[in-house]
């Protein structure tokens, strides 16, 4: 999604042909000793992941372990360059309505079978069957037109379209397909969460729910193959305990909150075994509020609300000033980003007086704003185990009880988390979101995208921003797609179905066993190829 790759993709998306050595691509590997395969990497995972079924994938932690067992249609190289995955070269029409992939014939799924063009057909079909949950994906295919999409033998693949989208190229990363003969009975919604049928470099081992998944490299990998010989994923909720775990050795890499980051980067007793990294990723931490709800119909109630949070005092305080005020669905890093949007300010004493004006005074003097028999009470869910997590929360918490309003913040467990979101049984949720490579915001705020469907979860609608979200979505000119973005990025500042808060820099602390380890601007560690793949392990 970052502005200098916009006409670089859309050049990649007009080529007449385009075939890629992967291996050509690849970042350059750590020199500091020749890489050696085998080893066993422990990676940590704040929350269990919702399924194995990659379709039906809902959170960024699922994916983390599909992309060990499953391959997609095109990667994205350490650049968000569109490169060779199952599909070893592709061809696009010039109206941008036809794609048509070659796939690798040496591509085979784990149990042995080859992957096949119609393996992509079937895919396909369960991403756009209105049946199934695939909130992830579901979006970028919706002007799929199975009718002239086809298999041509079994290694080509002609995928048409009705319409034209603009990134549609680089969702074919989004695309991690599945073999028609593992998957095709049964209810697709529910029989398949624990089945992993793949064409990865990994196959499925174990899963012991809440505890930990193990993955084992394929002896036989169609591909290069990676040099770990075996990926154990531990589910570890708390920052904390996942911090402690990784100085004692019994993990390998962990994401760091602020606060542990600034006191340990530079502690000698730890550099020593610890490698601290920091990046910026595309993405964006935010307050959601569920526009289902009576509460937070009126967009001035949504704002007067975003006016009681102290960005300027969580960045200082509780980001230690590795974070960003974010203004809108785009990260500054982006050219859909409109740099002319204002910030909301911090000003409660103005937004006491919105609240007033909505009717919402302390009638009875009992310190909480009421109208009617209703009293101005906010549940908002959070992922347990974060500090700064806690810190902003309860920062914004205090904020709103001086001027009336009651914020109770509940923590539920992370595998309850996203599903309560896509049931709708909330009223306010704090979230990070992770944009993709190419600005897209129809899955998050057109009004079509409610769930199951999508992960509209605000319950969003607005007929200006459907319009604005539907036009960018499908303008090949990158001048004219960026006036649209603008112009959405103002409708949504001003509509607020979220309070954006910031845009954190990841802080990230490995074991120095570990080798070949990159970093995307934009994705960071994972996300794009080789990625997390191309990791070794230096055994003591």
């Amino acid at each position: 999604m970052r502005n200098r790759l916009l006409p670089l993709l859309l050049a990649f998306a007009l080529a007449c042909t385009r075939q890629e050595d992967p291996s050509a691509l690849a970042p350059a590997q750590d020199t500091r000793q020749v890489p050696q395969d085998g080893g066993t990497l422990i990676r940590r995972l704040a929350i269990d992941v919702q399924t194995l079924n990659p379709v039906r994938a809902s959170a960024g932690y699922d994916r983390y372990v599909h992309k060990y067992l499953y391959s997609t249609i095109i990667y994205l190289d350490h650049d968000l360059r569109p490169i060779s995955g199952l599909a070893q070269s592709w061809t696009v029409s010039p109206d941008g309505l036809l794609y048509r992939f070659e796939l690798n014939p040496k591509a085979t799924f784990s149990d042995g079978k080859p992957v096949r063009a119609s393996d992509v057909i079937f895919t396909l079909r369960k991403i756009t069957d209105p049946k199934v949950e695939a909130p992830q994906v579901a979006g970028f295919f919706e002007t799929l037109d199975l009718a002239r999409t086809r298999a041509i033998g079994d290694h080509a693949i002609e995928i048409a379209f009705r319409e034209p989208l603009a990134a549609q190229l680089i969702h074919f990363a989004d695309v991690y397909v599945i073999p028609e003969h593992a998957y095709s009975g049964g209810n697709f919604n529910s029989d398949f969460n624990e089945l992993a049928v793949g064409s990865g470099p990994y196959r499925l081992k174990h899963w012991i729910r809440g505890k930990e998944i193990v993955v084992e490299r394929r002896s036989d990998y169609w591909r290069e193959r990676p040099h770990i010989q075996t990926v154990v994923f531990k589910i570890i909720g708390d920052h904390g305990t996942a911090w402690n775990a990784l100085k004692l050795g019994e993990i390998d890499e962990t994401i760091i909150a602020s606060d542990t980051w600034l006191r340990e980067r530079t502690n000698p007793a730890l550099t020593s075994t610890i490698d601290f990294r920091q990046f910026h990723r595309l993405g964006y931490n935010f307050i959601i509020w569920n526009n289902a709800r009576p509460l937070f119909e009126d967009k001035r109630i949504r704002r007067a609300l975003a006016m009681c949070v102290p960005i300027d005092s969580i960045i200082k305080n509780v980001f230690h000033d590795t974070a960003r005020a974010v203004t809108g669905p785009f990260t500054p890093d982006e050219y859909a980003f409109n740099p002319a949007v204002p910030r909301v300010p911090f000003d409660p004493d103005g937004a006491r007086r919105i609240f007033a004006e909505t009717g919402w005074m302390d009638h009875d003097g009992d310190g909480v704003l009421d109208k009617g028999d209703r009293r101005f009470e906010v549940e908002l869910l959070v992922i347990p185990g974060s500090t700064t997590t806690t810190q902003l929360t309860q920062a914004v918490q205090a904020e709103l009880k001086k001027i009336g309003v009651l914020l109770n913040i509940r923590a539920i467990d992370g595998a309850a988390y996203v599903p309560q979101l896509r049931a709708g049984n909330f009223d306010a949720a704090y979230l990070t979101w992770n944009l993709d490579a190419d600005p897209d915001a129809q899955s998050l705020f057109h009004s079509s995208q409610f769930p199951p469907v999508g992960q509209n979860y605000s319950h969003y609608s607005n007929p200006e921003a459907d319009r604005l979200i539907d036009r960018a979505r499908r303008e090949l000119d990158p001048s004219r797609r960026k006036v649209l973005y603008w112009r959405l990025h103002e409708v949504l500042a001003e509509d607020q179905p979220f309070t954006w808060t910031v845009q954190v820099a990841m802080k990230w602390g490995l074991n120095k066993r570990i080798h070949g380890v990159t970093t995307s601007a934009g994705y960071g560690f994972f996300d794009w190829y080789p990625g997390e793949l191309d990791w070794w392990i230096s055994e003591p």
